[in-house]
């Protein structure tokens, strides 16, 4: 692992075909991402963005179209299947939007758990700590012994992230996980995965629509029509851990420059500015750097 990276992804994309037309669409366009070891981050875009594309890349559920993916120092894309599949069960975890993918509905909250560790070949003397304790992290240490039926959308996805973290996956990946979530619980599970990633150190990544994850994020990536917009990153104070919802966050927003120095400017800057579709770029200023000034306001 390089620069204390654990997910490096370099011009990324991913092709899909249209089997009406015979015609290929792109569904990420050559994208660059970095994200640090031990971080939440977030990727933030509407639907048809290409986060769950991404999301699944980096997972190694796709293969990309082009480009390096590496995880922990793993060319993941050079994996064959055996050794990818291998991987997958014992360095990643995963957390999906539809709970009905995170659990076995026959089986109570803790026979879940057990389950996904009985699956990873986890340590049988450590099974039943590690799930009381998972239990307790996500507060649903009284409904250990009820069934997916007997849960409510939000005990669903509390339980779901539980057997997520079940293998103590270095990295832990989510999609839309609180899509089906109601405002209240939505923030409940935000609140979870900021206090679980504080505890256990793992490196969590998360794609979804909700801005209210751009909060509590270490950062955060905006992503619109295959490509990543902007970057977001958020300085702590010391006791996120106890009132992260509360805590007031400086937060410093940059444009991403590519291996060839493209420069994405985010939206945002572009609309109050009037940018559209040239720049000039110009050292003459007070800010003793470069600026980028809208073609026509120098």
């Amino acid at each position: 692992m390089t620069n204390n990276y654990y997910i490096e992804l370099e011009q990324v994309s991913k092709n899909f075909r249209d089997p009406a037309s015979d015609v290929y669409f792109p569904a990420l366009r050559t994208l660059d991402l970095k994200v640090k070891k031990g971080s939440l981050t977030t990727i933030i875009g509407p639907s048809g963005a290409g986060k769950s594309t991404l999301l699944n890349i980096v997972g190694g559920l796709v293969k990309p179209s082009t480009g390096s993916i590496k995880i922990s120092g793993v060319t993941l894309h050079r994996l064959n299947n055996k050794s990818l599949s291998y991987f997958r069960r014992n360095y990643l975890g995963f957390l999906w939007q539809i709970p009905e993918r995170n659990l076995l509905p026959k089986l109570t909250c803790l026979q879940n758990i057990y389950h996904a560790m009985e699956i990873v070949g986890y340590p049988q003397n450590k099974r039943k700590s590690r799930a009381e304790q998972l239990l307790k992290d996500v507060g649903l240490e009284k409904r250990a012994n009820h069934a997916f039926h007997q849960l409510s959308g939000g005990e669903a996805a509390r339980a779901g992230l539980a057997v997520a973290l079940a293998n103590e996956p270095e990295l832990l990946l989510a999609d839309e996980p609180t899509g089906e979530l109601d405002s209240k619980t939505t923030m409940q599970i935000i609140k979870f995965l900021r206090e679980l990633n504080d505890k256990y150190q793992t490196t969590m990544l998360i794609v979804t629509h909700d801005t209210r994850f751009a909060g509590l994020s270490d950062q955060t990536y905006e992503i619109l029509d295959g490509g990543l917009s902007n970057y977001k990153e958020n300085i702590y104070s010391p006791v996120k851990i106890a009132e992260p919802i509360k805590n007031e966050v400086n937060t410093v927003e940059y444009a991403l420059v590519d291996k060839y120095g493209m420069v994405k400017i985010p939206d945002s800057i572009r609309a109050k500015h009037n940018i559209t579709e040239k720049v000039q770029f110009t050292s003459n200023c007070q800010c003793n750097g470069v600026c980028i000034i809208p073609k026509g306001e120098i």
